[in-house]
């Protein structure tokens, strides 16, 4: 269903435009303070994909990258991000999570330096969704740009593996969806100071990478993940992005000066040239008429797949 859905909403997007044209070392920090239970509908989507009840009122996480300079303004970093999925219908709460003390204008921040590592954040994350929402029968979505989406993949993988060592953990999380832009499942490229655990944990083969690629990436009820790369992506090579396990795979072909930098900014147009996958990369369809890298998220986020 997930692949017919989404397929019909890209269909719909390049109709649009025909139309247009023709007119480790962890902390062991308890959960933060429950929150009451927000409130949920049902979920349904319409014929081009989006829904328009329960999936738009879900609440959805956006989790920043690697800041070298200790932290970035959250607010500035999702600007376009939180204007695509409010005009793609969804109202409820976008959470931006910062994690490092240098975060600012973040919705919720939990602390943090370079030198704490992946694991230990996406510890703080899964307790985060857990007490806010998971333990109130609320699932949430994930939108994580770079090293985010390792957080985002250690909070589920760290619920279900619980690391020894790594402290608490929640009993479970409930994650529809999630959506990684340039996330270095194998790694980065070019250098990062050895000095900074997090630069130590992107590095190709590192030890964080061997666990994750061998734990479940699900959280209860299914998890459903679309991995989003781009061609000229000097920082995160596409096949590092695409190198997860996951249904839907995209890669902005090359020749449109999509950047590692820029890819979680991109939300306008409708002629972009991708390759898509919804069997797992198992095969690749082509289209000249793609959405931009945010519209193609929200279409991710608001399709049917569970």
């Amino acid at each position: 269903m997930r692949r017919i859905v989404r397929s019909a909403a890209l269909s719909a997007v390049a109709l649009t435009v025909c139309a247009v044209q023709a007119a480790p070392a962890l902390a062991a920090a308890g959960p933060p303070a429950a929150v009451p239970p927000p409130q949920s509908g049902d979920r349904t989507a319409d014929q081009t994909g989006v829904q328009t009840d329960a999936a738009t009122a879900d609440p959805v996480y956006l989790v920043h990258g690697l800041q070298l300079r200790g932290g970035t303004d959250c607010a500035a970093t999702w600007k376009q991000a939180d204007a695509q999925l409010r005009s793609a219908g969804f109202h409820g709460p976008l959470v931006t999570w910062g994690y490092y003390s240098g975060d600012t204008h973040c919705t919720r921040r939990v602390g943090g330096s370079l030198n704490t590592p992946v694991l230990e954040l996406g510890r703080r994350l899964a307790w985060d969704v857990y007490s806010h929402y998971s333990r109130h029968g609320v699932p949430v979505r994930f939108v994580a740009h770079s090293m985010g989406g390792l957080v985002a993949a250690t909070a589920l993988a760290g619920v279900k593996a619980r690391p020894h060592g790594s402290g608490s953990w929640p009993p479970y999380l409930l994650v529809k969806d999630a959506v990684t832009l340039s996330t270095p499942f194998r790694g980065i490229a070019g250098s990062c100071a050895a000095k900074y655990r997090q630069c130590r944990d992107l590095k190709p083969g590192s030890a964080l990478q061997g666990w994750l690629a061998k734990q479940s990436l699900q959280g209860r009820g299914g998890t459903d993940w679309t991995l989003v790369s781009a061609a000229e992506d000097t920082r995160v090579p596409y096949r590092s992005a695409l190198a997860a396990a996951a249904r839907h795979k995209v890669e902005y072909l090359s020749g449109q000066g999509i950047t590692h930098y820029n890819l979680h900014r991109l939300d306008s147009g409708h002629s972009w040239r991708i390759k898509y996958s919804d069997n797992g990369g198992a095969s690749y369809k082509t289209t000249q008429r793609g959405p931009s890298p945010l519209r193609y998220t929200a279409i991710a986020l608001t399709s049917s797949g569970h």
